[in-house]
């Protein structure tokens, strides 16, 4: 007689339920349920890792036609994204304080005896080196992604046990963690001591893009989820296993200010320069921008541009720059970095710290927002990314683990400024804005752009003594002192849509990690954690793109450059930037810090830049250099360099200066 299985029988729940047995004495309650648990999940990870064997045991007898062969991968990758996801799991809910009264008892028992893993990586090594076959280049792009979702376990697997382990040794007297990241980091399916062999490049499928380069990174957490935290993870994805982005507030859906970017309401542009590196990196962004509402303007064809006591002439060759609101440019970029990059994201939570010792940094501790306070955890990492802004707290962290922070250059001028919407017209002469340039004579300045919304943002300056107001009455008043009455007559028929909101840390200081310990490992510093400038001169943006292009090319030789070698990429791509803003800022009366240019040369330089400056407004080649300069476009020293500027600015006196609004 046949017995028709219950849902018990069919899967011998009985004894498959028996075969958990911690060694843990049963009266030791906490420390023998969490031993169970690691059992519960190894146990299930040899279960799934049977099927998964199951699949490529049919791929490799054949004959597997081409809907058996993308199927079976499928599952394949699948299932081994589930083991990824089970270690983390066991990250989340076991203990590090049980597991190491527990993990004794293993004796020599270890991962790595696992013979279906050592399959797995043997299998998925052998069909990833076979580049011949009738449907090869479409099999190449399924094999990757199962290739890659190898490497994720693999990597996934070694930062568990690294955040286990820390330093400990590993059960039969190895080194631990070392010894794991020796045996994961080489060729799957490669013994302890055997080289990896070469591997042909795989070719790429017809229909689908090149496959991901081999990891070199390892795994990378970005701290600071802004634009620099967000174009520099864009980079690296694509030379880590993972990429984790750590970000203290919460995103909206849509754009919005955030409370950690204080720049939020603040005025911002695209100078040429930050337009070119995002196009790079991320291609069709700016249409997307321009689709949004983000203007594009023309400098000086589009904006009164007041400068040597003068307007700039409207006629000469101008460069564009884009003006879109912060949360705009920000919402737009997150939404192309993170649309099925495989970059993982958490909000909500704060770094407070970081984790390795003098010349190596391993990690990050972090806590919820919101949560318990005190509640600590830990995040290993092979690269830790600050991309904290200002406010970063990198050097006191790297003096906590008993190394020593960076030196500091700084240029001080104490400018502040604050920045209120309008509702307006356009201004007069079909003038899409206006930038009145503060400089050592005349300490006030200006910026009016619109922006998207049928807004317009105004940004006010002036000196520590005389700072703008930041009720809409006191900021228009303000406007009274600047060296032309055009903002402030235009201004006074506009409708604030917001109260005016102040910002005072304006100073240029730039950390230099590239003169740290040459053969430090793990941390890199971007964006303004690194080099910050007075925002003024509206380069952040700018320089937090040309920071990521400059990683991209520095990681794309042949050679896996070192992470002194990244720092140092980042601090140059950031130089020009900080020859103009320390160039501006240093004449400034009262102007304070190591970095100010003094002395007999510096006073020669300034006499030579103001005589270019009074060039600037009538001569087309002398505008289109120095805004050139402006714009990041050109180091400073093409002013110096250049036959027909230094012939104009020597050899022929300015034109006529002009106080009536220029026309086009």
């Amino acid at each position: 007689m046949t017995t028709t299985p219950t849902y018990a029988s069919y899967l011998r729940l009985d004894k498959l339920l028996s075969l958990q047995q911690p060694l843990t004495p049963a009266e030791q309650r906490e420390v023998s349920d969490s031993e169970r648990l690691f059992i519960v999940v190894h146990q299930a990870a040899e279960t799934l890792l049977s099927q998964v064997l199951v699949d490529l045991r049919h791929i490799d007898a054949g004959p597997c036609g081409r809907q058996c062969f993308a199927e079976r991968v499928a599952r394949a990758t699948r299932l081994v994204d589930a083991l990824t996801g089970q270690l983390t799991l066991l990250r989340r809910t076991l203990r590090r304080e049980d597991f190491l009264r527990f993990r004794d008892r293993f004796g020599t028992a270890s991962g790595l005896d696992s013979e279906q893993f050592k399959e797995l990586f043997a299998r998925v090594r052998k069909l990833t080196k076979q580049g011949e076959g009738d449907h090869w280049a479409e099999e190449a792009g399924r094999l990757g992604e199962l290739d890659d979702a190898v490497r994720r376990w693999r990597s996934t697997h070694l930062e568990l046990v690294r955040y286990m382990l820390g330093d400990l040794p590993g059960t039969g007297e190895t080194s631990g963690a070392d010894f794991l990241a020796a045996r994961l980091d080489g060729t799957p399916g490669a013994s302890a001591g055997e080289q990896p062999a070469a591997a042909p490049p795989r070719p790429a499928p017809a229909s689908a893009p090149a496959a991901r380069p081999r990891s070199s990174l390892g795994h990378v957490v970005v701290v600071g989820g802004s634009v620099a935290g967000l174009l520099t993870a864009h980079v690296l994805a694509g030379h880590a296993d993972r990429v984790t982005v750590l970000e203290r507030d919460q995103y909206e859906d849509g754009p919005g200010p955030r409370p950690g970017v204080p720049q939020s309401r603040h005025t911002h542009v695209l100078l040429a320069s930050g337009m070119r590196a995002l196009d790079e990196l991320l291609p069709g962004l700016l249409p997307e921008l321009t689709d949004a509402g983000a203007p594009r303007l023309a400098v000086p064809g589009d904006l009164g541009v007041w400068q040597a006591a003068q307007w700039i002439s409207r006629r000469n060759p101008s460069r564009p720059i884009m003006t879109p609101s912060r949360p705009l440019l920000e919402h737009h970029i997150r939404r192309r970095v993170l649309a099925g990059s495989g970059i993982t994201v958490r909000t909500g939570v704060e770094v407070t710290g970081l984790l390795g010792r003098p010349g190596r940094v391993t990690g990050v501790v972090l806590r919820e927002r919101g949560g318990d306070h005190h509640g600590r955890q830990e995040l290993a990492a092979d690269l830790v990314v600050d991309a904290t802004g200002r406010a970063s707290r990198t050097p006191q962290w790297l003096t906590e683990l008993g190394g020593r922070a960076p030196a500091e250059e700084v240029v001080e001028t104490g400018r502040a400024y604050a920045t209120c919407a309008f509702h307006a017209d356009p201004p007069a002469a079909d003038l899409k804005g206006f930038y009145l340039v503060p400089d050592a004579g005349q300490p006030y300045g200006a910026i009016v752009l619109p922006a998207e919304g049928d807004r317009w943002l105004v940004t006010l300056s002036g000196p520590r003594e005389e700072t703008p107001p930041t009720d809409p009455e006191g900021f228009v008043d303000f406007a009274g002192l600047l060296p032309h009455p055009a903002v402030h007559k235009w201004l006074s028929a506009a409708r604030p849509l917001s109260r005016p909101v102040g910002y005072r840390h304006t100073a240029n200081r730039r950390r230099r990690y590239d003169r740290l310990d040459r053969d430090a490992t793990g941390l890199l510093v971007v964006g303004d954690a690194a080099c910050a400038l007075n925002p003024v001169y509206g380069q952040g943006l700018s320089a937090a793109a040309l920071n990521a292009v400059a990683l991209r090319d520095a990681l794309a030789g042949p050679a896996a450059p070192s992470v002194h070698a990244l720092q140092r990429a980042v601090l140059r791509s950031s130089g020009r930037a900080w020859e103009v803003a320390t160039g501006a800022d240093s004449p400034v009366p009262g102007a304070t810090g190591n970095a100010v240019r003094g002395g007999p040369a510096a006073r020669l330089l300034n006499r030579y830049l103001a005589r270019v400056s009074a060039h600037v407004p009538n001569d087309p080649v002398v505008c289109a250099a120095y805004r050139d300069v402006l714009f990041l476009l050109s180091p400073p020293r093409a002013l110096l360099t250049s036959p027909r500027v230094l012939r104009r600015a020597l050899l022929s006196s300015p034109g006529p200066a002009s106080r009536d609004l220029p026309t086009p």
